[in-house]
């Protein structure tokens, strides 16, 4: 049996069902050419594959198409979107896994509290790697840390500063000074745009 669980622009995310298992489907655009679109889709799904296997704390690969689809585990729990404002001690563990990534120069695109999981074992999982990418840019680091203080800011407002000084705690990355210097950078960037 199965069940749609997600749907975003790029991707349908279907629980399947004996044993569970995640079904990542990236759909046929129409009003892309049709050879544009299945090369997109088969980079992007490609790419994203080979991300996930680099990492201990985002869902196991369990086969892929090479084309379209990628099934992997499904990971039971919550997301951190639901619980970090009662446990803001779990972003020193965000941290470090975000460090972790970082030192393998892999950028989430997306990371928010909505896309990690607290597993039923206690373990934090990074999901929905649509948006990776691999890079050695402190930059896109920087723009990656922003983007998570964002969405704390957004969501879990009320624990903001808690929760970012604990993030702050756990981000460990080899050029950690770099990465805060260059995103005092664009907090800055994102400051002038707002004048506007």
């Amino acid at each position: 049996m199965e069940k749609e669980i997600g749907r975003g622009a790029e991707a349908v995310i279907v629980l399947k069902e004996g044993p569970e298992r995640v079904l990542k489907d990236r759909i046929v655009k129409k009003y892309r050419h049709p050879k544009i679109d299945k090369t997109l889709r088969k980079t992007r799904t490609r790419k994203e594959a080979k991300i996930l296997e680099k990492l201990s704390f985002a869902p196991n690969v369990l086969k892929t198409d090479g084309i379209s689809r990628i099934e992997m585990e499904y990971i039971k729990g919550n997301t951190l979107k639901e619980i970090l404002d009662e446990n803001p001690e779990l972003a020193v563990e965000i941290g470090r896994l975000t460090g972790l990534m970082h030192d393998k120069n892999i950028i989430h695109g997306d990371l928010t509290t909505s896309n990690m999981i607290l597993t039923l074992e206690g373990k934090i999982k990074f999901i929905d790697f649509g948006l990776a990418t691999v890079t050695h840019k402190v930059e896109d680091k920087a723009v990656d840390l922003h983007l998570f203080m964002e969405a704390v800011e957004s969501k879990h407002f009320r624990k903001m500063e808690e929760i970012w000084k604990n993030f702050q705690k756990g981000y460990n990355p080899k050029n950690k000074k770099e990465v805060f210097a260059r995103l005092e950078k664009v907090e800055k960037r994102g400051r002038n745009k707002e004048k506007y």
